[in-house]
């Protein structure tokens, strides 16, 4: 709720509290994942993004939101992979071919 509210540093407190609580769920390190990049902190977002991608390392949403986590790192190569790999999993992912277009540009 206070994600999508827009209270990130709300949702940040609660987010690190499920990771901490049940840290082999995805979905929760994904969401701490996608707060943490409203927030600016994109080494941290990186991190909790990977943790989600090792539990459910096939997910379109997940290594797409990595992608663009790596172009704002300025790790191009990497995003590429990431985005590449989400659109061969899932060829309508629209957050995965954003972010190949912005590495185009």
């Amino acid at each position: 709720m206070e994600f999508r509210k827009g209270k990130y540093s709300e949702a940040f407190q609660f987010f690190g509290q499920a990771v901490y609580l049940d840290n082999a769920v995805a979905e929760y390190h994904y969401y701490y994942g996608l707060t943490l990049i409203r927030l600016n902190r994109f080494k941290e977002a990186e991190r909790a993004m990977s943790r989600a991608l090792k539990y459910e390392p096939f997910n379109p949403n997940y290594l797409a939101e990595e992608g663009h986590i790596c172009i704002k790192l300025g790790f191009h190569q990497r995003a590429r992979g990431s985005l590449e790999k989400a659109i061969k999993i899932d060829l309508s992912n629209k957050r995965a071919v954003e972010g190949l277009r912005n590495i185009s540009e």
